[in-house]
């Protein structure tokens, strides 16, 4: 039986989100034992009578705050963030899912959890939706603002290791860039090009543009931190608007919204992120989750489901075994 800790406190939206999420992924995988933490006067009222649940709660009322410093959180070791992570390094539970502070998490899991090996970064890998089926994972979408090109490639193999091992095909792998001509962006770009090129066991594309990403020009894409957060923000808020253009329209003509209202699910269904909401954070040496910040129910649901294929296919240990490959 897998067990699986959630944070449930320390993000923009109430501790019921996060449980009635955990409800809701129960009821269907009865085989998962889940560990919840937070304020017990809180979460205790959602479970009590889920007979179906497998569960226990550590009790905290304290929580890393979105805007508190690394340090602060350091010290705050009866948060909930930080007593998940522990559970999660006191071998409790066998991963663990929060929506709190990025930083404080990423800081907190580094230093309680450890790194793989210590020639790499930690990046989150997201999930992006495209026109294509597939989509695209995306990574680092916000751990580490800076990268050398080594560390990028390094990602980028665990990145890889990641979708064949979970999603079982080989990911088209492209590194973010402003062109797509060799020479172009910083020296670290020129590093991670060469080194993904002469890797024969990546399917490499090259530099891809960020105007191509919607249309599924790759499978698995590779940048630094800041880049890689500033464009996956970028798309949510252009996806967004998307929708309340739509809206807008159904109310100015009623008559072609029902008859277009198919294709208009289709569209809005295909590119609701929260459907697909959890961020791996690739690099440690256990499984560790990260959602968003203002995450409701919907993308914990998404979230602990990754967490689950995760644990299912053994990420960790075959992400731990190819780095042994290509780092020494």
């Amino acid at each position: 039986m897998f067990r699986i800790a959630v944070d449930c406190m320390g993000f923009e939206n109430s501790v019921s989100e996060a449980v009635k999420a955990v409800i809701k992924y129960a009821k269907k995988h009865k085989d998962l034992s889940f560990v919840l933490v937070g304020d017990e006067n809180q979460i205790r009222p959602l479970v009590e009578n889920k007979k179906y649940l497998n569960y226990r709660i550590v009790h905290t009322t304290n929580e890393i705050g979105m805007s508190d410093s690394v340090l602060t959180a350091y010290r705050k070791k009866d948060s909930s963030m930080y007593l998940t992570i522990e559970l999660l390094k006191n071998n409790e539970v066998d991963t663990i899912i929060s929506a709190g502070s990025s930083s404080a998490y990423v800081a907190l899991t580094y230093n309680l959890i450890g790194k793989i090996h210590h020639k790499i970064k930690v990046g989150f890998m997201s999930y992006v939706p495209t026109v294509t089926k597939r989509g695209f994972w995306f990574l680092d979408v916000g751990a580490n603002k800076e990268y050398l090109g080594e560390e990028l490639y390094y990602l980028g193999k665990m990145a890889n290791t990641f979708i064949t091992s979970v999603f079982n095909y080989q990911p088209r792998l492209g590194v973010l860039n402003i062109g797509t001509e060799k020479n172009k962006g910083f020296e670290y770009h020129q590093v991670v090009y060469n080194l993904l090129e002469n890797d024969k066991t990546v399917d490499f594309l090259g530099f891809i543009e960020p105007r191509g990403l919607i249309e599924g020009e790759c499978d698995l894409l590779v940048s630094d931190g800041y880049s890689g957060n500033l464009v996956l923000k970028s798309l949510e808020g252009a996806l967004k608007s998307v929708g309340k253009i739509l809206k807008k329209n159904y109310k100015i003509n009623p008559l072609g919204a029902l008859f277009s209202a198919n294709v208009i699910y289709q569209i809005t269904k295909t590119f609701d992120y929260k459907n697909n909401a959890g961020a791996v954070v690739l690099g440690l040496n256990k499984l560790v989750l990260k959602t968003h910040g203002s995450a409701d129910a919907k993308q914990f649901y998404s979230t602990i489901r990754l967490a689950h294929e995760s644990l299912l296919n053994n990420l960790i240990e075959k992400i731990t075994k190819e780095c042994s490959t290509f780092l020494n």
